[in-house]
């Protein structure tokens, strides 16, 4: 890198530094980044962001650089090391976990988390834990219990990483992101994993089980808002529709006071026993199911100020069971005003449901079909046809495709 002489020595007391890999270049960043620092001389260190791939040789030092930030009161600090897969784990210094001024942490790729007993981050807002390994299975239990204002956590694994009972136990947590991909990256089952959370003031949480065996307790949320559950369709398994991780009714009845809720389940049954009263949002995520339009139903008449429903059905047909109710749900009466609709078919059962909606949702807005992508123009057309001449007992309501 060149620069001109009225940079040559400013850029040494800038306090923002990102140190990124170029994937198509032959050379490492790593020698410039080791140089470079060498001659910054900024008293402090607002960001530094070090991202390392495989043309950085395995045995550099990466940790006298995380020392040199510490020591200089970083606040933010994004450390990526994507070495060959066969290389160690990289370990920081302990200093890292001392860090007073450290504000956001994102720690991803192969880094060891060896937590001291000393561990304090009086300061730490944001942590991010992606794809790391663990010393031990208590490791990420000392770094959470370090953060006493921790706000946001987002962990994604995505291998054997040394922890099996993932625990978040976080009373100042507002928002956590839990994400494994095991089989999904690794092509490998990593049975017996669990996640725990205990943490009452949690606002949002998104749950994506990738890895197809992990189950999940949630023991105190009484002030969660928005979820998504996100369990992982087996692809290799498709024809007999198997699933990953399915939520237990007790899992689903600790989301019962979510305003909005994101689903996507093989059954929706285990849904239709729970009371939702204050949910407003439903999105629903059919894949490969063939049970959905009843519990739907009674899910329905459990959600009283629902106003907005949107539905994903799979692009591939499959036999519903749809049989009028005797009653109509009272968020259909009274509050629904927004219904969308993506992968709309032609069978029987769906225009039945949707001519359903469509004649009993009073306080309708917005109604918003995608027919599937597999239809071609005529069929299109025809769909769009007998849809648009659907009774709408909301006049006003407006119809798009």
């Amino acid at each position: 890198m060149v620069l001109s002489k009225r940079w040559r020595f400013v850029w040494t007391m800038l306090p923002k530094l990102d140190y990124t890999e170029n994937s198509e270049g032959e050379k490492s960043v790593w020698d410039f980044l080791d140089k470079s620092l060498q001659l910054h001389k900024a008293p402090s260190l607002e960001r530094l962001c070090i991202h390392l791939g495989q043309q950085c040789p395995v045995d550099v030092d990466v940790g006298k650089w995380v020392l040199n930030a510490v020591d200089r009161c970083v606040r933010k600090l994004i450390l990526e090391i994507r070495f060959i897969p066969t290389a160690d784990p990289t370990s920081l210094p302990k200093s890292l976990y001392t860090c007073k001024a450290l504000v956001k942490l994102t720690l991803r790729g192969e880094i060891l988390i060896d937590v001291p007993s000393s561990a304090c981050l009086p300061s730490l807002e944001s942590l991010v834990l992606a794809n790391v390994m663990y010393k031990d299975q208590d490791s990420h239990v000392k770094l959470l219990s370090s953060c006493p204002v921790l706000r946001y956590l987002l962990v994604c694994r995505d291998k054997s990483d040394n922890v099996t009972r993932f625990i978040v136990k976080l009373p100042s947590l507002r928002k956590l992101t839990y994400m494994d991909l095991a089989s999904l990256i690794c092509n490998a089952h990593h049975s017996g994993r669990s996640l725990v959370i205990d943490s009452p003031g949690l606002n949002y949480v998104d749950i994506f089980d990738l890895g197809g065996h992990c189950s999940c307790s949630i023991q105190n949320m009484p002030r969660l808002d928005v979820a998504t559950v996100m369990p992982r369709l087996d692809v290799a398994s498709v024809s007999a529709a198997k699933f990953g991780f399915e939520p237990t009714i007790k899992f689903l009845r600790s989301l019962s006071s979510v305003r909005c809720l994101d689903l996507a389940l093989k059954e929706v049954a285990c849904c239709s026993d729970i009371n939702f009263p204050r949910l407003i949002e439903f999105k629903l995520r059919t894949y490969y199911s063939d049970n959905w339009l009843k519990p739907l139903m009674l899910l329905l008449h459990n959600a009283p100020k629902l106003k907005a429903l949107m539905i994903t059905s799979d692009s591939h047909d499959h036999p519903l069971s749809w049989n009028q109710p005797s009653s109509v749900p009272g968020c259909l009466l009274s509050h629904l005003e927004i219904f969308e609709w993506k992968n709309f078919g032609e069978s029987r059962e769906e225009k039945q449901f949707l001519a359903y909606i469509l004649a009993n949702s009073k306080c309708l807005n917005t109604v918003r079909i995608s027919l599937r992508p597999s239809k071609n123009d005529e069929e299109k057309k025809k769909i769009t046809e007998d849809v648009q001449s659907m009774y709408r007992v909301s006049a006003s309501s407006q119809l798009l495709f």
